[in-house]
């Protein structure tokens, strides 16, 4: 996770023999919010920053002010490199302690009544959750101790929704193949760190989500909007597709498609803002020319006799919307809904 430039770390400018009475001054002012005692951020940037800004900043402020601190579930999957679907709800830590276990509330404090004032109160703030572990054995990321990955993983999966759990279990499988744990093939049922820790589980309900996350878990999704829609299919009682699938013609390579679904003749297309406007994942063309390859590709798809859908983010937001889509191109649900 990286920190943003802008957090005020109190303790570390005393350590360099500076004064911190500007900050005190400031904050009187309400010209800084306080995240924390000892952590503070200037209060136009609060109000700018994106939500996963303001996340890293209250995140590296319990961190560097509570002793001790572990960070565990969504905490840890972003702080150790993981996707996440969306910024937290609360920073996440783990306890061995039964009595600490509970929620706390946002020390997010602001001086003033005035408009900024009361934008900053608008603004989300991130509580503090300590989540009760029969033990934790922390690894070391950047700044961050962190529940390691099979724990963080099944911590995940047993306690979110799907399409939070399968975004991390997308990401956990991707970072398996890559470091030769796991076989490209393989489901992360097959890996003994995960489905030792699901099997432990004391909650049935918890493990069959936990099971069901692992078992569709693939590192062949290659984003979190992929991740996404494939638990919107679970959810919508639609066949899983085949992943990047390659498909030629007779003039030779067409491309891999996001998702394929070989019995019914159809392929899809996650279509994500960030592949015509991300000038990285662009290449060298321009977002018009991004556009105009993406319509030849798919003509050239359409003419091999399938069936063609794309969608984006608002569809999957709203599942109806993403089933009409889909029975529109030709799909069919195993199990309507």
């Amino acid at each position: 996770m990286e920190i943003p430039p802008g957090l005020i770390d109190s303790a570390a400018i005393l350590r360099t023999r500076a004064g911190t009475d500007f900050i005190h001054r400031e904050f009187r002012a309400g010209k800084l919010v306080r995240i924390r005692r000892g952590f503070y951020v200037r209060t136009t940037e609060w109000i700018r920053a994106r939500p996963s800004d303001r996340f890293a900043w209250t995140t590296a402020a319990v961190a560097r002010s509570v002793k001790g601190a572990v960070l565990c579930g969504e905490t840890a999957a972003l702080a150790s490199g993981l996707p996440t679907l969306k910024t937290p709800g609360c920073v996440e830590l783990a306890t061995t302690l039964p009595g600490r276990s509970g929620t706390r509330r946002s020390a997010l404090l602001v001086l003033g009544e005035d408009s900024t004032a009361q934008q900053v109160r608008d603004k989300r703030s991130y509580p503090l959750r300590y989540c009760l572990k029969a033990a934790v054995e922390p690894v070391q990321h950047g700044e961050f101790l962190c529940t390691g990955l099979m724990q963080t993983a099944v911590d995940v999966m047993v306690s979110g929704r799907l399409s939070n759990a399968l975004v991390v279990a997308d990401g956990v499988a991707r970072r398996l193949v890559r470091d030769g744990v796991l076989a490209a093939a393989s489901g992360l049922l097959g890996v003994p760190g995960i489905a030792d820790r699901i099997a432990a589980h004391p909650f049935a309900a918890a493990r069959r989500r936990a099971e069901l996350a692992a078992t569709l878990a693939s590192p062949l999704a290659e984003s979190v909007g992929e991740s996404y829609s494939r638990a919107a299919f679970e959810y919508l009682g639609f066949e899983q597709p085949v992943l990047q699938h390659v498909f030629s013609d007779h003039d030779g390579f067409i491309g891999r498609s996001d998702c394929w679904w070989p019995e019914q003749g159809v392929v899809g297309e996650f279509d994500g803002k960030a592949k015509y406007v991300d000038a990285a994942l662009r290449g060298d063309i321009t977002a018009e020319e991004a556009v105009y390859r993406e319509k030849l590709r798919e003509d050239r798809i359409r003419r091999l006799g399938y069936g063609f859908v794309r969608w984006n983010w608002a569809d999957v937001d709203n599942p109806d919307r993403l089933r009409r889509k889909l029975l529109a191109a030709g799909l069919r649900p195993r199990n309507p809904r």
